[in-house]
């Protein structure tokens, strides 16, 4: 209403805390705004734009939020030159990770595999010597063994494998099938246990981890076999249809009772186990085709890497850690089948353990001795 009054409103001055707070504000919001547009920093466009504006004034950004300054890499730190202007990835940085993700932390990419368990030779012996095969007790491992039991006949027939001088050829292509689908069920149930833990917002308890190591293990099997051996059209048809028919066979039955598949898979590794015994025993036994024709070879380096084995290794060192480790898939499998789903895993223990020995073999620089005569005899000659 004094619209003819002299008096000027007060300019507004904030107090002495207020002032402090805000510059706290304004440099939160600045670390908040740099951590959003730092991996922008890093691109081909930007690094051209600020090389385009360096000598430039009116390009007050890249001082403001220290892009000439910006470097990643203990490198980087240790530079020279003051006005170094290149941004150093931190993959293309010398520093070492401690997970080994670096490019020239890798080495031979084949060695960049997991850890696996490192068999000695009385383990490997004594599973030889205990082909352990589960009697079935209930309806279901009964329906289950005589599945099982029924294709290995099958399998045998289409293969024309044979317990006494078995063709070489037969025993080729039987592996590459028998370990091509081996490596299916353990990926199918950590698949389902995944979807089940998000879906219910639960637990695995362990399960996982084990199944797909079991995944892993299987995989890394075919690729030792792929080293010595190709697979004919025949067999890549096999490799298909055995997956094809399989797969959804076995995940319709992991929904309704998942122990059903793992006794499944329980008698498919008993099958693995004596089709194994057998090779070796007709490798070690002079006159056989087998032993013509494998006696002599080397173990590819990729079976060297996995199972730390010697240079020297030969390749029935590599079938004889191929059969330890089916026959503890046979044990753990067996073993999950008498569990509930919801029980912890007994075996995460074990994966600790077996990772430590593995590390501690390969940072002293030993291997392996899974007691093989051959690869004894050629130690000796040298």
């Amino acid at each position: 209403k004094n619209l003819g009054s002299d008096k000027r409103p007060v300019p507004f001055r904030p107090s002495e805390a207020m002032a402090v707070g805000l510059r706290a504000s304004s440099n939160a919001l600045r670390q908040l705004t740099m951590r959003t547009i730092r991996p922008a920093i890093s691109t081909p466009v930007f690094r051209l734009a600020t090389k385009c504006c360096q000598g430039t004034q009116d390009f007050k950004g890249a001082s403001f939020w220290n892009v000439r300054s910006f470097h990643v890499g203990k490198e980087s730190l240790e530079d020279e030159s003051k006005d170094n202007t290149t941004l150093v990835h931190f993959r293309e940085s010398k520093t070492p990770h401690p997970l080994l993700a670096k490019p020239h932390q890798q080495g031979n990419a084949e060695l960049s595999i997991s850890l696996n368990h490192i068999w000695s030779e009385e383990e490997i012996q004594e599973r030889l010597d205990n082909l352990y095969q589960h009697r079935p007790k209930s309806l279901t491992d009964k329906i289950m063994h005589r599945i099982m039991w029924s294709l290995y006949r099958s399998f045998n027939w289409v293969t024309g494998f044979k317990p006494v001088n078995t063709p070489v050829r037969a025993v080729e292509w039987r592996l590459i099938v028998l370990e091509s689908f081996a490596g299916v069920p353990g990926f199918m149930a950590a698949m389902f246990r995944h979807f089940r833990c998000l879906r219910t917002l639960q637990r695995d308890h362990g399960w996982i981890h084990t199944l797909l190591e079991e995944a892993e293990n299987e995989r890394m099997h075919l690729l030792i076999c792929m080293k010595m051996f190709k697979a004919g059209f025949v067999t890549r048809c096999l490799v298909m249809g055995a997956q094809v028919l399989m797969t959804p066979f076995l995940a319709a039955i992991y929904v309704v009772n998942p122990g059903a598949v793992h006794r499944f898979v329980g008698y498919l590794e008993e099958t693995a186990c004596l089709t194994y015994a057998n090779i070796i025993h007709q490798v070690q036994t002079k006159g056989t085709p087998l032993n013509e024709a494998w006696a002599h070879l080397r173990a590819p380096g990729i079976a060297k890497a996995y199972w730390k084995l010697s240079e020297d290794a030969m390749w029935i060192d590599a079938l004889k850690c191929m059969f330890a480790d089916e026959s503890n898939h046979r044990d753990v499998n067996h073993t999950f089948a008498t569990m509930n789903s919801d029980d912890p895993n007994p075996f995460v223990s074990k994966h600790r353990k077996d990772a430590a020995v593995a590390w501690r073999l390969d940072s002293q620089g030993l291997s392996a001795d899974v007691g093989c005569h051959k690869t004894l005899e050629v130690k000796k000659k040298e």
